[in-house]
């Protein structure tokens, strides 16, 4: 007897790690079947009968790695045309057909080195840094004013008042690329288990050797992007209503002098229509100990991100998107300053609601690893690990912290929240009124130091240089090109 006609079906894609359809791409597909004539066709087929049929492969669309990816580029793939390869010939009719599967995968590149679990403890460690000297600022360089660094208990009896709030967001996959940033909560998790302590089993080390972890850029190009759409509440009669502009990271650097005595920082001011931009420049001894990272640190600073893909994903990603973050927008007055900042926010509690792009009710978190097994491990009364901790959360109006409790190996064996006034209660060698009262003494010396704002003419910018050997702040003018760092398009629409 002939065989009759056959419809082929094609109906899945299968991603790069073979774990089946992703969602959104799949789809059924009918393939034209390839009549043969009726001579072509035996009436009985013999084990030494063959015949050949062609049928068209179709090629799957490339299947992102991690989670989040743009909303635009999976727009983008589902509108692209499917390719079509050549065609396969299958022969002996006489096996059962079956849909050809793509057997190309995604190569993950190894990028990181080898790391040998498991780690020894850093506080066993005996890091020494040395300082190496800045280019602008050697040690016999004296600025016409200066600012010198006291004890921090000076600080702790002036009281100076501080309140924030949030006044706007954006998520970004780019801190230095505008035209990656979006005014909406793309980018923003939220946790999967509650504010309360329970065991787990997390391994940390899951990607590791495909991604290194890198600083975030300085750049000021995606928060200058929001205020330009926020240009009338932000901008009247020609001057910005707010006195500073800078990220968290920025306004924590310049607090933590009062207590590192090690490295040094370097940060540009430029004055723009009555506001302060301030940028942060490494300075070479900043530099050298990125560039001389060990394996260990640096598999360390994955773990945190992977962390955040497993308390807040019920399928979190081979590989974390430390890039793609969602930033809220804070304005704060610090005394007689006004001060606008951005800040990275980690994760929102489960039950937090939002209605279109307005948050109506939530709770941010601040999601954090430590090696310990309980909270008595933490040494919060004398480390001052535990106040860049407060620095981060005061400054973002975060109350609570999410910690998850490592072994030697990268395994988080435990959660255990952790409310950020507690830390303030149980520190010893630092005071929240101290850093505050630091941070608006710094305010006032920069307003003193510069008078007049940045021009075509002068393109003056200052740069402001901590030494922790001298405990002093130096400044001095520069016009060189490298620390422009306000872009054309930002000056022309606010000129």
């Amino acid at each position: 007897m002939c065989e009759s006609p056959q419809l082929w079906y094609m109906t899945s894609y299968y991603d790069c790690t073979g774990r089946g359809r992703p969602r959104g791409y799949c789809v059924e597909h009918l393939v034209p079947h390839i009549s043969s004539s009726p001579e072509n066709i035996p009436c009985e087929i013999s084990e030494e009968t063959f015949l050949t049929e062609s049928f068209c492969e179709l090629v799957p669309p490339s299947v992102p790695l991690s989670s989040d990816d743009y909303e635009e580029d999976a727009e983008q793939i589902l509108e692209t045309p499917m390719e079509i390869s050549k065609p396969v010939v299958a022969e002996n009719i006489s096996e059962p057909k079956k849909v050809l599967k793509n057997k190309e995968r995604h190569d993950l590149v190894v990028v990181s080195q080898p790391v040998e679990l498991p780690l020894k403890s850093i506080a066993k460690q005996q890091l020494s840094i040395a300082l190496v000297p800045c280019v602008q600022f050697p040690e016999s360089y004296h600025s016409s004013s200066e600012m010198t660094v006291d004890f921090w208990r000076r600080y702790h009896t002036i009281r100076v008042s501080f309140s924030q709030r949030e006044i706007g967001h954006f998520s970004t996959a780019n801190r230095a690329d505008r035209i990656r940033c979006r005014e909406d909560h793309r980018y923003f998790k939220k946790l999967i288990y509650p504010l309360e302590q329970k065991k787990v089993h997390f391994d940390l080390n899951v990607g590791a050797e495909y991604l290194i972890i890198k600083e975030p850029p300085a750049s000021l190009d995606s928060m200058l992007w929001w205020i330009n759409r926020h240009k009338d509440e932000l901008f009247v009669n020609k001057k910005f209503t707010f006195d500073f502009l800078a990220w968290r990271g920025t306004l924590r650097k310049i607090m933590s002098s009062l207590f590192d005595s090690i490295v040094d920082w370097r940060i540009g001011v430029i004055r723009w229509n009555g506001c302060h931009f301030m940028v942060v420049f490494h300075t070479e001894t900043e530099l050298k100990i990125e560039a001389e990272q060990t394996p260990s640190e640096k598999r360390m600073q994955y773990w945190g991100h992977k962390f955040e893909d497993y308390i807040t994903s019920e399928n979190p990603p081979i590989i974390p998107s430390p890039s793609k973050i969602f930033c809220t927008m804070n304005k704060a007055a610090l005394g007689r300053h006004s001060l606008l900042y951005s800040c990275e926010i980690d994760a929102c509690t489960s039950n937090s609601t939002f209605d279109g792009e307005k948050k109506q009710q939530g709770v941010y978190v601040e999601i954090k690893v430590a090696h310990a097994k309980h909270l008595l491990d933490l040494n919060t009364a004398s480390s001052r690990k535990y106040a860049k901790w407060w620095q981060q959360c005061y400054l973002a109006g975060i109350n609570h912290m999410l910690l998850g409790f490592r072994n030697d190996y990268g395994i988080i064996e435990s959660l255990q929240p952790l409310g950020v006034k507690d830390i303030e209660i149980r520190a010893k060698t630092w005071s929240a009124s101290a850093f505050l009262s630091f941070l608006d003494e710094f305010c006032s010396f920069v307003q003193r130091t510069i008078t007049e704002d940045w021009s075509y003419e002068n393109r003056a910018v200052y740069l402001f240089y901590y030494s922790p050997k001298e405990k002093k702040i130096k400044w001095r003018l520069s016009n060189e090109e490298q620390y422009q760092f306000l872009p054309d398009w930002f000056i022309k629409d606010f000129s």
